[in-house]
């Protein structure tokens, strides 16, 4: 089951780098990028799929191939995924001097790079599957491009659990689902007095209820302030919504993978119901944040990209994925 989640990281890593080949990404607007932050964010990506391929011919074969056929409506979906996660972090960085940020489930995301050089007091922790991070401390340390951004020495002197172990920036391997280690390795690499945002993306919807109810409680106690920004898919909880079953049908019969609440938080109070314990939560799904957060700057931008002709199938698809933020 590892391995197989672990591929649906390389979708997402498909899909962010065909939004940034068409020029969906970055977003200058909305993720806070200089002119020269803009041009690195884009060759730190592609220099990222160019090392992959040294390590691993067949993976990088099957992102590559996935990211030259990725539809428009793909396009708009990752912009509003990576946006909206990106203006929130954002604004929690401008109202607090000194934060940390820790991501769960990782993958082979790179947000950790435009932040820690746009926030000097930052510090950042990337944790996953011991395999998803080893192949991403392998590429960070090949490529030049990256290992001289993150400041790391070519060899490899750390050794698991913590692969990268600096002052600002590590890679940490674990099981998210085994919660005492988790707790073990945030005392290891984080202060719980420093305030911290915590990225679950596309990550809770693959665990099950328990595990992930108490992962999130665990950190809720941990941290004594902090936001906690978490999307995922919602299977819907209208009568005629057959999305959800529709979506967990294609997943087992295509990967056998499974999202064990798909069904369980159908809908965006159900999701939000799992921080019930934080004094401000508040969530939107992806079709709100489209029509009421992006400016129409951007969004006349966007349509210069690309013809979008399947607008009801954006809608459909959109208002099945959730953006939750809770605030302690």
């Amino acid at each position: 089951m590892e391995r197989i989640i672990q591929q649906t990281d390389y979708d997402a890593l498909s899909c962010k780098l065909a939004a940034i080949s068409v020029g969906y990404l970055p977003s200058s607007v909305l993720q806070g990028f200089s002119v020269d932050m803009a041009s690195k964010y884009t060759q730190w990506h592609r220099d990222y799929l160019l090392t992959l391929k040294k390590f691993s011919r067949r993976t990088f074969g099957k992102v590559d191939k996935a990211m030259r056929s990725s539809f428009p409506v793909m396009n708009y979906g990752t912009y509003l995924r990576t946006v909206g996660i990106d203006a929130a972090i954002l604004n929690f960085l401008d109202g607090n001097e000194q934060v940390q940020v820790v991501n769960f489930g990782c993958g082979s995301d790179l947000r950790m790079l435009p932040l820690l050089q746009m926030f000097p007091n930052l510090t950042y922790v990337d944790i996953d599957y011991s395999d998803s991070v080893e192949l991403k401390n392998n590429i960070l340390r090949e490529s030049k491009i990256l290992r001289t951004s993150l400041d790391l020495p070519e060899e490899n002197a750390a050794t698991a659990p913590l692969l990268i172990d600096q002052k600002r920036y590590k890679l940490v391997a674990c099981d998210l689902n085994n919660t005492t280690e988790t707790a073990r390795l945030l005392d290891t690499c984080t202060d719980r007095d420093i305030p911290t945002v915590v990225i679950s993306e596309c990550l809770l919807c693959y665990m099950h209820k328990d595990e992930a109810q108490l992962l999130i409680n665990t950190v809720l106690e941990r941290f004594v302030h902090g936001l906690w920004i978490s999307y995922d898919p919602i299977g819907g909880c209208q009568p005629n919504d057959r999305f959800g079953t529709i979506m967990q049908s294609n997943l087992k019969e295509s990967r056998n993978l499974e999202m064990p609440t798909l069904m369980t938080y159908n809908s965006k109070e159900k999701y939000a119901s799992r921080w019930s314990t934080a004094p401000n939560v508040t969530v939107d799904d992806m079709w709100e944040i489209f029509n009421a957060q992006i400016p129409e700057s951007e969004r006349r931008r966007l349509r210069t990209l690309q013809f979008l002709d399947e607008l009801e199938e954006l809608k459909v698809m959109q208002t099945h994925y959730v953006l939750m933020k809770a605030k302690w």
